[in-house]
C-alpha cells in the first residue's frame, strides 16, 4: 500500500521534469535561430557597405576628374576650384592634370608636356608631380587671345589678298595688251607716220600704266613685307613681355623675401618700466605700477627675465616650426619674451593686478613669467606715452577683415595716443602726423603676384603707403613694423596670417576691381 502511494507522488514530478527539459529545448532551438538570423543580418549589412565603398570611391573619383576638366576648360562650376584646390596634392587629380598636358603635347607634336609652349603651361605639376594650384586663366582664356590674334593676322592676310587681286588685273591687262601690240603690229607698219606716232602715243600711256602697276606691286610687296615684320615683332614683343612679367615676379618674391628678413632684424628693447611683485592663483600677478605712473586697465606689458638687460636679445632667440600659405612647416628664428600680461585693475598709486595673456608663455612650466620678471612697453612710460599713427592692414587674429579701428580703440584706452591712421579707402590720413609723433607702425601690405587680377590697383594704393611713410620719415618720425612694435608693448595679435587673409582684407580698397561688392567700412573712431 504504502508503495502504490509513493509511485502516485512521484508521477507529476515526473511529468513535471519531462516538460522541464522539453521547454527548455524549445526555447534553446527558438534562442539559436534567433541568434543565426541576427549574425546572418549583420553579415549581410556588412558585405552591402562593402559592396558601396566601391561605386562611392569611383563616384569621388569621377567628380574630381570632371572637376579638373571644367577648371582646365576654364569653365568652373560652384566650389570646382576650392574643392581642386582642397584635393590638388592627391593621386587622382595630379595624374589626371599630366594626362590632360601629355595628350595637348601629343596634338601639338611636341615630345612631352614639359616641352609644351608656355602659353600652353598654365596647369603644370611641382616638382614633386603633384598638380598646382588651379589656374587662374585656362583654355578658353588662351583661345580667347589666339582669336584675337587672329583677328589682325586675318585682316593682314584679306589686305595681302586684295594687293595680290591688284597685281593679277596688272598682269592680265599687261598680257592683253601684249596680244593686242603682236596682233596689229604688221597694220601698225603699213600706217601713215602720223597713225604711227598716235599709236605710239597710245603705246606709250600702255607703258606708263605699266610703270605704274609694276610700281604698285613692289609697293604691294613692301607692305606685306611690313606687315610679316611687324607681326614678328608683335610676337617677338609678346614673348619678351612675357619674360619680363616673369621676371617680375621673381623680383617681388625677392622683395618679400627681404621685407621678411627686414621685419625680423634685431631692435633693442626699451628700459624695464617695471617688474613682478607676486604672482596669484589663476593666472594673476601683482605689478609695481599703479595710479602715481598712469596706469590704465587694458595697459599691456611684455615680461622678460631680469638679467636681459645684462644678457640682450640674443639671449631670448628661439628656433619656432612656423607654416606658411601652403601648409609647409619651416625653422625660423624668432625673438620669444617670457609672455605678456594685460592690467585689469589698479589698485593703488603703486599696485596694480594684471593677467598673464593666455597663450603668450611658449613654456609656462619652465620658463613661465615669475616673480622678479622685468615689463616692457615699448611707448608707454610711467606718466608719459609716446605718440604713433598707423598705416597698412592689421588683421591681427587672421580672419581677413582689417582691424585698424579696434586696435586704434585698444591703444587709446591703454594711453597710448594714436595721432594719426591711414584711411586705405579714401587714401589720406584720418587724423594728422605731427612732430610729437615718434613711430609710423607699418601693417601688412597690399601683396603683389604675376597672375593677380588687382596687379596694377595694389601696386598703386602700396605706392601711396610707401609715399606716406617716406613723407613721415622725412619729418624725422620712425618707421616700425608692427610685428616688432605689438611684441614689444605686449599687444595680443597673430602672427602667422596667411597670404590669402591678407588678400582678402585688401580687397575692399582696390575700387571694387575683381573683388565683387566692396564691403563698407565701419565709421572712424574719434580720438
Amino acid at each position: 500500500m504504502a508503495k502504490a502511494k509513493s509511485k502516485e507522488t512521484s508521477l507529476p514530478l515526473i511529468f513535471a521534469l519531462v516538460f522541464f527539459v522539453l521547454t527548455t529545448i524549445a526555447f534553446g532551438v527558438m534562442w539559436y535561430l534567433s541568434y543565426s538570423e541576427v549574425e546572418q543580418a549583420k553579415a549581410d549589412k556588412k558585405k552591402a557597405e562593402g559592396d558601396l565603398k566601391a561605386p562611392r570611391d569611383a563616384e569621388r573619383e569621377s567628380n574630381l576628374k570632371a572637376r579638373v576638366y571644367r577648371l582646365y576648360l576654364g569653365w568652373e562650376e560652384g566650389d570646382d576650384k576650392s574643392t581642386i584646390e582642397a584635393e590638388k596634392g592627391s593621386a587622382t587629380v595630379s595624374n589626371e592634370v599630366q594626362k590632360i598636358n601629355e595628350a595637348v603635347a601629343k596634338k601639338l607634336g611636341v615630345a612631352t608636356a614639359a616641352d609644351l609652349p608656355d602659353e600652353f603651361k598654365f596647369w603644370v605639376l611641382d616638382e614633386n608631380r603633384r598638380a598646382k594650384s588651379p589656374p587662374a586663366e585656362a583654355l578658353l582664356d588662351l583661345y580667347a587671345k589666339i582669336r584675337g590674334k587672329e583677328t589682325v593676322y586675318k585682316a593682314a592676310d584679306d589686305e595681302r589678298d586684295a594687293y595680290k587681286k591688284q597685281i593679277d588685273g596688272m598682269k592680265a591687262a599687261i598680257t592683253a595688251l601684249a596680244a593686242v601690240q603682236a596682233k596689229y603690229q604688221t597694220q601698225i607698219d603699213t600706217l601713215p607716220g602720223e597713225f604711227k606716232a598716235d599709236l605710239k602715243k597710245v603705246t606709250d600711256g600702255y607703258k606708263v600704266r605699266t610703270d605704274q602697276y609694276t610700281a604698285a606691286e613692289a609697293r604691294a610687296n613692301d607692305k606685306i613685307t611690313e606687315i610679316t615684320a611687324d607681326r614678328d615683332k608683335f610676337e617677338t614683343l609678346s614673348r619678351a613681355l612675357k619674360k619680363q612679367l616673369d621676371a617680375l615676379a621673381s623680383d617681388n618674391d625677392a622683395l618679400r623675401s627681404r621685407i621678411n628678413a627686414e621685419s625680423k632684424e634685431k631692435v633693442t628693447y626699451d628700459e624695464p618700466q617695471g617688474k613682478i611683485l607676486r604672482k596669484l592663483p589663476e593666472g594673476v600677478v601683482e605689478i609695481n605700477l599703479g595710479s602715481a605712473a598712469g596706469v590704465r586697465p587694458g595697459l599691456t606689458f611684455t615680461v622678460l627675465p631680469p638679467d636681459f638687460p645684462q644678457k640682450g636679445r640674443q639671449s631670448r632667440m628661439r628656433m619656432l616650426r612656423t607654416q606658411n600659405a601652403k601648409g609647409e612647416f619651416t625653422s625660423v628664428e624668432m625673438f620669444v619674451p617670457k609672455g605678456s600680461i594685460e592690467v585689469y585693475e589698479v589698485v593703488s598709486p603703486t599696485l596694480s593686478l594684471a593677467r598673464i595673456q593666455p597663450g603668450s608663455e611658449l613654456d609656462p612650466i619652465r620658463d613661465g613669467i615669475a616673480v622678479g620678471d622685468l615689463i616692457y612697453n615699448s611707448v608707454w612710460r610711467k606718466g608719459v606715452a609716446d605718440h604713433i599713427a598707423l598705416i597698412g592692414i592689421f588683421d591681427v587674429n587672421g580672419d581677413g577683415i582689417d582691424d585698424i579701428e579696434s586696435v586704434v580703440k585698444d591703444l587709446r584706452n591703454m594711453g597710448i595716443p594714436v595721432d594719426a591712421y591711414f584711411d586705405m579707402r579714401k587714401r589720406e590720413w584720418v587724423g594728422e602726423v605731427t612732430d610729437n609723433t615718434r613711430y609710423v607702425v607699418e601693417g601688412f601690405k597690399p601683396l603683389l603676384s604675376g597672375t593677380d587680377p588687382n596687379r596694377d590697383e595694389k601696386s598703386k594704393l602700396l605706392e601711396i603707403i610707401n609715399n606716406k611713410v617716406k613723407d613721415a620719415r622725412a619729418r624725422g618720425v620712425d618707421r616700425m613694423n608692427f610685428r616688432d612694435f605689438f611684441s614689444r608693448m605686449g599687444y595680443k595679435f597673430r602672427l602667422d596670417v596667411p597670404d590669402d587673409k591678407v588678400n582678402q582684407a585688401t580687397a575692399p580698397y582696390l575700387s571694387n576691381v575683381g573683388v565683387g561688392n566692396p564691403v563698407p567700412m565701419p565709421p572712424a573712431p574719434q580720438p
